[in-house]
């Protein structure tokens, strides 16, 4: 059994994901310390612990990790250049477990790893592996995979309905699946990795998760039966129908002049496009072994509903239809 975890030190505590993962730790019992800015002014609530350093300063941090347990990083758009130096400071501080800002779809394929989306990301997760190898340290790394973010996602419209726009839009005709999941879901997971229980399996390895398994046309069906929207179809040609190697070319002749507005279309290469691995989802979940929930339709359907809510495209009159 592996010595137990108590103390988490945690970098991005005030953002989207950090949050939902400060308070799934705090109410797990652990004790949470935020690492934050020198010049931040983000409130932590009552309970949490505040440090604030230079993160550029690998002493700095050194030293707020001294007597922590584990380092889990919630920054977003992590780069090497600071995660390097947070890393350093971790193994220094001799912590047993680093969790990244990782929260990829699948970087462990020859063609994911080569997505400029992720290329930050790689960088890094490569980063972590030799710096523990090579300093014959006690302290591993595990990073969470639990593809795109659910909630936010629907409410961008990017997996297929747009609700708040009427319309939806499929990319290679939108039966491929995708694991996707919600930002408490990914909290729950990290507890779950700082569980005694599983600290020992989910040492040095990435850890793959989901919430839901959801195809773009099946997202948009249930979409519809909630909220009563007619999307259309794409014999119509009311629904869009894209072909993601298309767009990705696209992209590419963008970025090459410095535009980046085809930025997202890479995300639709790794969730959709074949040997990036986004298919294989259910194939590498840890759901069953860490003992996470998986959503039914009536899960889906409510996170529509009140993503519908949130919209203003249901109200108190037709919100419970």
């Amino acid at each position: 059994m592996a010595i137990p975890i108590r103390n988490v030190a945690l970098l991005g505590a005030t953002g989207a994901l950090g949050t939902h993962i400060r308070n799934a730790l705090t109410q797990a019992g652990f004790v949470v310390t935020a690492i934050q800015r020198k010049d931040s002014t983000n409130p932590v609530p009552s309970g949490v612990k505040s440090i604030k350093v230079e993160l550029s300063n690998k002493d700095d941090l050194t030293s707020a990790f001294k007597g922590q347990d584990a380092v889990v990083s919630a920054v977003p758009n992590p780069a090497l250049a600071t995660e390097s130096i947070m890393i350093d400071a971790a193994i220094a501080a001799a912590v047993k477990r680093i969790i990244p800002s990782e929260y990829s779809t699948n970087l462990d394929t020859p063609l994911s790893r080569q997505l400029p989306i992720v290329k930050e990301k790689v960088k890094v997760r490569d980063y972590l592996q030799s710096a523990i190898a090579s300093n014959g340290t006690s302290t591993t790394w595990t990073s969470v995979n639990n593809g795109p973010f659910f909630e936010m996602c629907l409410k961008a419209g990017a997996l297929g309905p747009n609700i708040k726009d009427k319309k939806a839009v499929f990319h290679n005709g939108g039966n491929n699946l995708v694991g996707t999941s919600t930002l408490p879901d990914i909290a729950a997971a990290v507890v779950k990795i700082l569980d005694p229980a599983h600290l020992d399996e989910t040492a040095n390895k990435p850890v793959y998760m989901y919430s839901a398994a959801i195809s773009e046309r099946l997202l948009t069906k249930l979409a519809s039966e909630v909220t009563g929207i007619d999307f259309g179809d794409v014999e119509s040609g009311k629904i869009l129908d894209l072909d993601i190697d298309q767009m990705v070319a696209e992209a590419e002749e963008k970025l090459a002049k410095g535009d980046r507005s085809g930025w997202f279309s890479y995300y639709y290469q790794m969730m959709y496009g074949k040997g990036y691995g986004g298919e294989d989802f259910q194939k590498l979940s840890w759901n069953e072994r860490l003992g996470l929930r998986t959503m039914d339709e009536a899960d889906i359907k409510e996170l529509i509903r009140s993503t519908a809510q949130e919209l203003g495209v249901l109200t108190g009159s037709n919100a419970s239809s």
